[in-house]
């Protein structure tokens, strides 16, 4: 069971404004259960016209026209691990969001959190976050926080290291080629199984007279459902498979770092069997070494004697008589 964070960029108001409908509620939700509404918990902004002037108040006057105005992170973990699902977690993940919650105030700033929501009337349970991404410095810049695969590996060691390893549950493989499903299709990810909907005849006479019975329109809803869990089940089996093809590359590279070591060490147990070997044949020859210098230093003690002598004579010019020299 994995300990899940996504995050998607908002660049335009209207895209801000959408997201916001769905998460407060505002707009029909066919994936949500009308009767758990009211479990839903907010902080922050609690309505999208809250939220658009929180964020038009925090934003920059000058900015570039591409810029990225507001990160929505979606934070959840695998069904299985809520009680709903037979999970050691609790409705609200057991401090598991408000532990998320707490790493993402850390992570950008208390005055850059909008809006905090938890989802309780979908079928599993997950938090959404509206941050404006606004550096220490005072710059726009999503960049500094999502840009790059090596930001985005630290994010999730981060977000793991303090939000999911407490709570028991697991991160995702590091390395592996699986691609993020964006939140919109994450959404439809986290939903079970739910009974079909039986259509009676009366369902179908109307469609032919161009009426769509409230059935109806609820069958076409399912299979629209099905359709896109369809989708995402294709993407979920590809993120596994990538995940399991990184951990042979993992297994694969250890295996080779293993045979390097080993080599290594074997190179260097030769290296110091020949360093052991040249002590032995030193150690050998130290007392000849040690009479020749003896040997030599006593010739310079001869010859510096007889230079001496030599500068005494009368007739310094006389040449060298080799009778003064005492054997060595």
């Amino acid at each position: 069971m994995f300990a899940i964070i996504r995050a998607h960029k908002h660049k335009s108001i209207s895209s801000i404004s959408r997201s916001a409908r769905h998460t407060f509620r505002e707009q029909p939700t066919l994936n949500a259960d009308s009767t758990m509404i009211s479990k839903n918990r907010f902080t922050g902004c609690r309505g999208t016209e809250n939220l658009l002037g929180a964020l038009c108040a925090r934003l920059p006057e000058k900015r570039r026209k591409d810029a990225v105005l507001c990160i929505e992170y979606l934070v959840t973990a695998s069904p299985g691990a809520f009680s709903r699902h037979g999970g050691h977690l609790d409705e609200l993940g057991s401090g598991y969001f408000a532990d998320a919650l707490s790493w993402l105030k850390a992570r950008h700033g208390q005055d850059n959190i909008l809006s905090a929501a938890v989802h309780l009337d979908e079928m599993t349970p997950h938090l959404v976050v509206y941050v404006v991404p606004m550096t220490k410095d005072g710059r726009l810049s999503a960049r500094e926080f999502l840009g790059g695969p090596k930001i985005m590996r630290d994010m999730q060691d981060s977000f793991y290291n303090s939000c999911g390893l407490p709570h028991g549950l697991q991160r995702g493989i590091s390395g592996s080629k699986a691609h993020h499903t964006a939140v919109s299709q994450f959404y439809t990810a986290l939903q079970a199984d739910e009974p079909s909907v039986e259509l009676a005849a009366k369902d179908y006479i109307a469609k032919a007279l161009g009426y769509e019975t409230i059935a109806w329109k609820k069958a076409q809803a399912q299979a629209k459902r099905i359709a896109q869990q369809a989708t995402v089940d294709a993407i979920q089996r590809q993120a596994l498979f990538s995940r399991a093809q990184a951990l042979v590359n993992i297994e694969k590279n250890t295996h080779q770092n293993a045979v390097q070591v080993q080599e290594y060490a074997q190179t260097l147990a030769k290296r110091e069997a020949s360093l052991v070997k040249r002590e032995q044949v030193l150690a050998k020859r130290a007392p000849d070494l040690d009479r020749d210098i003896a040997r030599s230093e006593r010739a310079e003690q001869l010859l510096e004697m007889y230079e001496h002598r030599i500068s005494n004579e009368p007739n310094p010019s006389r040449k060298l008589n080799h009778s003064l020299i005492p054997a060595l």
